[in-house]
């Protein structure tokens, strides 16, 4: 059972200009729950383009903020675009905070890093992320394969297979 556990830290400047460690739960609740990840190219076709011989995309790796609102995982629309990922179709993709807009679709694969919690997504959908400093929302395609356990009280995700 393969298990990621994270402990939110941050730093708080006094007054004075000092800085001393803030509250781990405060942490959580600023940064959102954000794990290191890496995604690339979906394995199942990843397969095929190695056989057509053509280069498979670089990985990348970055921040990747859990979003239990989320029933698809996102991808930076930016990054899948100058990793070369292949646009397997387009949908019209909803939010809370705008109305619906077309999404390129990309066959993924995604990792926490240091760990073996590995996903296939065949479909996520690209969207503008960069501006949040993320890569990635993690939805509730990727969550459906782990136990979650957000621990507000003391600042701490836990993340399992």
């Amino acid at each position: 059972m393969p298990i990621l556990h994270t402990q939110y830290e941050t730093e708080v400047q006094q007054p004075d200009g000092s800085v001393i460690a803030g509250d781990p739960q405060h942490a959580l609740v600023a940064q959102g729950p954000c794990v290191q990840i890496i995604f690339g190219l979906a394995a199942s076709l990843a397969t095929q383009i190695i056989q057509q011989g053509h280069p498979v995309p670089n990985p990348v790796s970055g921040m990747g903020l859990i979003d239990t609102g989320a029933s698809t995982t996102c991808i930076d629309n930016s990054t899948a675009q100058a990793m070369g990922l292949p646009v397997v179709d387009v949908v019209k993709m909803m939010s809370a905070s705008h109305a619906a807009t077309d999404a390129n679709v990309y066959p993924i694969q995604l990792q926490l890093i240091g760990t073996p919690i590995r996903v296939e997504i065949t479909r996520a959908l690209g969207a503008e992320l960069k501006g949040q400093g993320i890569i990635a929302l993690i939805g509730r395609d990727f969550l459906a394969n782990c136990t979650l356990f957000y621990n507000g009280v003391t600042g701490g995700l836990t993340l399992s297979t």
